[in-house]
């Protein structure tokens, strides 16, 4: 079966949403169920959702269960909790797929399950075009500007403890994967970063080097793109070194929260030494200084962005 649920989260999306929507009706995989949570829009998101489902063969339904304000990791959490398809996509609101997406996703989650075996977690991931707030390109490869490389080790579970390389709405994932993470805890980050760290440490995280969405950026993303690469972004570090420390030090702890519920849910399933890693990352805070700095330098916690790494190099 190739059936996919796409797990859309919406919130006062009603600006963006009809360009992702018609994005979905060009998919060339056609195979696909659309579920949509609202997490509580004061605009016309739903009104636009039901308009739209009457234009397209595919089935659309709307989940909902009395709740609000979740938040957009806890909504697409709320969302996997619905699906049960052999393989489920995120769908953010604001973005709009390449015709290929699913068709790409697929075919790549589908190799990783061949390669790993039957009843394998899989997390495909691809690269996105970064587009402004009309779509027009702004940079073509999200992966460069982020100064993500999965061939130097961002998906090992080491690195990604610290700094997440996928993107939610460039991800696909098999169903053994949303069973094996779910239910995605309170001190999960984001859903997306959890699943991650999921697939890395149980299973096999796919990257898929060609984009397959305009990844739009309109000053209003719960995560965004910034320019890792820039000279520019390093003189703004300079003069203004308490915001971007305090960024860092919200970048540990949540990372390092996160950490501490990995092991909690799955030690017991982790190699020695994997645990030993994460557990040792989440419990940094009670390290003396000088075994904290040489935990990070030692395992290159962060790699990526020089100047994210020192950052969270300086605060921890």
């Amino acid at each position: 079966m190739s059936r996919i649920d796409l797990l859309l989260a919406t919130y006062n999306g009603a600006k963006y949403l009809p360009e992702q929507l018609a994005s979905l009706a060009k998919q060339t995989h056609a195979d696909w169920r659309l579920l949509v949570r609202d997490d509580g829009s004061s605009d016309d998101t739903l009104e636009v959702v039901r308009a739209w489902s009457e234009t397209v063969s595919q089935p659309v339904e709307i989940v909902d269960d009395g709740q609000n304000g979740l938040g957009a990791s806890l909504n697409f959490s709320a969302l996997l909790e619905k699906s049960d398809a052999p393989y489920f996509a995120f769908c953010d609101q604001d973005d709009a797929w390449l015709p290929e997406k699913l068709e790409v996703m697929l075919r790549a989650v589908q190799a990783g399950e061949a390669r790993a075996g039957d009843g394998t977690p899989v997390l495909a991931f691809s690269d996105l075009l970064v587009v402004d707030d009309t779509l027009t390109q702004v940079a073509p490869s999200f992966w460069e500007l982020s100064r993500i490389d999965p061939a130097a080790g961002d998906t090992e579970l080491g690195r990604l403890m610290a700094r997440n390389c996928v993107t939610g709405c460039a991800s696909m994932g098999n169903g053994t994967l949303r069973e094996a993470g779910l239910p995605i805890p309170a001190g999960a980050r984001m859903h997306d970063w959890w699943l991650a760290m999921v697939a890395s440490a149980f299973g096999s995280l796919v990257p898929v080097q060609q984009p397959t969405i305009r990844y739009r950026q309109h000053g209003g993303n719960v995560v965004g793109a910034t320019d890792s690469r820039s000279l520019a972004l390093v003189g703004q570090a300079f003069s203004r070194p308490r915001f971007y420390l305090d960024k860092a030090r919200a970048a540990r702890d949540n990372s390092q929260r996160q950490a501490r519920a990995f092991v909690e849910r799955f030690g017991d399933r982790l190699s020695a030494e994997e645990r030993s890693l994460v557990a040792d990352y989440g419990a940094i805070a009670s390290k003396g200084f000088l075994a904290r700095k040489a935990f990070m330098l030692r395992h290159r916690v962060g790699a990526g962005s020089p100047l994210f790494r020192l950052a969270l190099l300086a605060v921890s």
